[in-house]
């Protein structure tokens, strides 16, 4: 779609989508929480200038964000068709992007640096080098090769370690206290397990060249027996790590994994409950924000605490106070989907003699039963998670650390906008994904 200079462009589409204007489209389903009065979040539609979304980037950014994820309006509220939000999001993404001042070209040396330091934090080697002295990496063919290249090589592990650790938050997995007694199987060993599976499988994800959004439904992982056996997989001998294939759909990808389900676990007892559980809070918000690049709702001030002792999702289903759904209801259900898993990652039926309901519906009416669709939401959700990795990915190539667990600042994102655009004819492998962001790291 060519660049449009302002939000004019979305009254048309938003007319063929459902023959409303865009006033009419904040009216019905933004305005009655966005406005001067109650200002929501800090935006006030009332106040923002539809006609130059450029002169408030950061909060028509945010609105994007919401839009892509579909995680606005809250639960129970009106909400847009698809082609309405298609036609939201694309209409202002090119708007903000037209004001994007274009970037210097980098000199092919430039590249090759960037690139390395991107890949494997070192410098060029010979190979890359010589292709960047004889002016051949702006040639998209040459570069997408040596980035493969680069990606089968064993320093890709510093890619893995540096970032995706980084990223994920999953490192913690290695001294996250727990209960002794509870867990007495949770030992150094298991926890070591736990993150080389994750690490291996990140690692193959890169060498394949695999496409990013895999990461959610590869139907394999890697495990030794001691692995196995606590996930319940049959036929694994030995304390190598191989390569297995799943036997269901269950543990599909990353959030199939024990670092995922464990982080995201309460493995002591704490203030709102009295014995290790499952967060499906906690799950849910890691969902959001690593995955749809979206933060929970601040909690609204002066609810009281849930009552001690809380530990399944089905007694978190029934709130203490309605003011409560609004805001739970935007991650708690994505938590629900993995209560199949204990507090360890175990598959499990049943808990404290009540089967266990991974049942759920998001905010905007899609309802799933269990991780397997979950998975099937969340692919409707891709271009989200493509924009999340490769913003935080960006951040992490132009050396801002902080940026790589952080939303990106809103006049990077036409920067990211553009990476995706190029990558995306290539189904958004890791090496067009790469490539791209080498050549526009600052």
């Amino acid at each position: 779609m060519r660049p449009v200079q302002t939000l004019l462009a979305i009254t048309l589409l938003c007319a063929c989508a459902n023959g409303s204007s865009l006033s009419a489209v904040l009216t019905e389903y933004c305005v009655t929480c966005h406005n001067a009065r109650l200002n929501e979040a800090g935006i006030s539609f009332e106040a923002l200038d539809s006609e130059r979304p450029s002169a408030a980037p950061d909060k028509w950014e945010r609105v994007l964000r919401q839009l892509r994820a579909r995680t606005m309006p809250p639960t129970d509220n009106p909400r847009p068709d698809p082609k309405t939000y298609e036609a939201l999001v694309s209409s202002l993404a090119s708007t903000l992007d037209h004001d994007q001042t274009p970037t210097q070209r980098l000199t092919d040396l430039e590249l090759a640096k960037g690139l390395a330091n991107l890949l494997w934090k070192s410098a060029p080697d010979a190979e890359l080098s010589n292709a960047a002295k004889k002016d051949r990496l702006h040639n998209p063919a040459i570069l997408e090769a040596q980035v493969r290249r680069m990606l089968a090589d064993a320093r890709i592990g510093t890619l893995v370690s540096g970032f995706f650790d980084e990223w994920l938050g999953l490192k913690q997995l290695a001294t996250m206290p727990a209960d002794t007694a509870a867990f007495p199987e949770f030992d150094p060993q298991l926890r070591h397990a736990m993150l080389k599976e994750t690490e291996l499988f990140l690692i193959s994800q890169l060498r394949d060249d695999r496409p990013a959004v895999e990461l959610w439904t590869a139907n394999y992982t890697y495990l030794n027996d001691r692995l196995a056996r606590h996930y319940g997989i049959p036929n694994v001998s030995g304390p190598e790590f191989r390569r297995v294939t799943l036997p269901g759909t269950e543990r599909a990808g990353l959030l199939g994994e024990g670092t995922f389900l464990i982080a995201t676990s309460v493995l002591t007892k704490h203030a709102a409950v009295d014995a290790p559980s499952t967060s499906p809070a906690a799950r849910g918000k890691w969902i959001r924000m690593h995955f749809l690049g979206v933060t929970a709702p601040h909690p609204i001030p002066g609810i009281p605490p849930l009552q001690k002792g809380v530990l399944l999702s089905s007694q978190l289903r029934t709130l203490p106070d309605p003011s409560c759904t609004a805001c739970h209801s935007n991650f708690f259900p994505m938590g629900y989907a993995f209560e199949n898993f204990d507090p360890l990652g175990r598959w499990r039926e049943e808990a404290l003699n009540e089967s266990i309901d991974a049942s759920g519906t998001l905010v905007d009416g899609t309802a799933f039963d269990g991780p397997a669709e979950f998975r099937r939401v969340l692919l409707q959700r891709q271009d989200a998670f493509l924009t999340s990795i490769s913003e935080n990915l960006l951040a992490y190539a132009s050396g801002d650390l902080l940026g790589v667990t952080q939303r990106a600042p809103a006049e990077r994102m036409p920067t990211v906008r553009a990476i995706l655009r190029e990558a995306d004819p290539k189904h958004d492998t890791w090496s067009s994904l790469l490539a791209a962001i080498a050549g526009r790291a600052r």
